[in-house]
């Protein structure tokens, strides 16, 4: 039986790897610890009442502490972790 957690971790682990060399070729520590919107199939609506701003990693305004890039506040990714 797959829980969730094992579901996110697979996804975030794929996302790693389809990053690893853009990650290697980042200018700073900051930004290449930080995932491509691409790796994280990031989309500036929300899915299935999911959005950034309900989300543990989104940095308001408009940042994540994970994805790279302007992120909007009514997007998703599939790193998405509902808010504690």
């Amino acid at each position: 039986m797959h829980t969730m957690s094992h579901i996110n971790r697979r996804r975030l682990l794929t996302a790693a790897i389809a990053a690893a060399p853009i990650i290697a070729l980042g200018s700073n520590r900051a930004e290449a610890s930080k995932l491509p919107q691409k790796a994280v199939r990031y989309q500036d609506t929300p899915k299935d009442g999911k959005r950034c701003d309900g989300c543990n990693l989104f940095v308001p305004p408009r940042a994540c502490k994970s994805v790279e890039g302007s992120i909007s506040p009514a997007g998703w990714c599939s790193l998405w972790v509902k808010k504690a």
